[in-house]
């Protein structure tokens, strides 16, 4: 799996002879403006080790071929995709963009966090465009609850070239999730938090910082119940000790009053 790192992949497609797609002038403005999605930092895990996969944000430019790249027009730079069957994903991130035509093959999703500036277009001409370019899943999250997205979690499916809407489930906890088949995961709204979860298990995905932050508390808790095992076991050898030395002071007491029992029967014998 590669993100933005570079992994090797198993097979070998040259890009090197390719001029790098132009950044978008709004990029910056992109990254600083919209809340962070974690959702390489979520995914990268669980593809790890899938050199075949390429996950990054955000992508540079989506377009079919580079001639269709219009710079100061509409043009597509998704906040992240998401795809299987490359054969070069580190090639493909030097390129600075994702062009279908000299992929192979579209992106398997398409990933959109909302924003005040761009939340209007993610859901209209964007989803119009990646439905044109055939993505088979474009998902949209809205960390605002809906207010730029009209819904805080939505997900498509492509069907027959047309955008359908995928089923979004509400659970007693207020926690939103749709099914997702390329990743096989659950997305899911959390308190207006991106998460992803395994359907088998019904666990959450963690990012590598939250499983090394869930390790050290985990760690922690099993250092706090050693020092309450040690301790208790302290508590049971003290009391352990006191009742021996009780012992010891009764089989004592015991041993006195026979000693002074046999005295007193001597002295009886003595005086009759």
């Amino acid at each position: 799996m590669t993100t933005q790192s570079a992994v090797k992949p198993r097979q070998s497609t040259d890009y090197s002879h390719l001029e790098p797609l132009p950044a978008p002038p709004w990029e910056y403005e992109m990254m600083q403006s919209k809340p962070i999605s974690k959702f390489q930092e979520l995914l990268g895990p669980r593809f790890q080790g899938e050199d075949d996969v390429l996950i990054i944000g955000p992508a540079g430019y989506l377009c079919r071929a580079r001639g269709d790249l219009n710079l100061s027009g509409e043009s597509f730079v998704p906040d992240d995709i998401f795809v299987r069957g490359v054969a070069d994903p580190d090639g493909i991130i030097a390129t600075n963009g994702y062009v279908i035509d000299e992929v192979g093959k579209p992106p398997d999703l398409v990933f959109e966090v909302a924003s005040s500036s761009t939340g209007r277009r993610d859901y209209t001409v964007k989803r119009e465009g990646y439905a044109r370019f055939g993505v088979p899943e474009y998902w949209r999250f809205d960390p605002s609850g809906g207010e730029h997205h009209g819904v805080a979690l939505a997900g498509d499916r492509l069907v027959d070239g047309k955008y359908e809407s995928l089923e979004i489930h509400e659970d007693a906890d207020g926690l939103l999730w749709g099914y997702s088949a390329v990743l096989g995961l659950h997305v899911c709204s959390d308190d207006n938090q991106l998460r992803f979860r395994d359907p088998a298990t019904m666990e959450f995905l963690l990012s590598n910082a939250e499983a090394q932050a869930e390790l050290g508390d985990m760690q922690a808790e099993l250092g706090d119940t050693h020092t309450a095992l040690d301790a208790e076991r302290g508590r049971r050898m003290t009391a352990e000790v006191e009742l021996d030395l009780e012992r010891e002071r009764r089989l004592a007491a015991d041993a006195r009053n026979q000693e002074l029992q046999a005295e007193l029967e001597r002295l009886r014998r003595e005086r009759g």
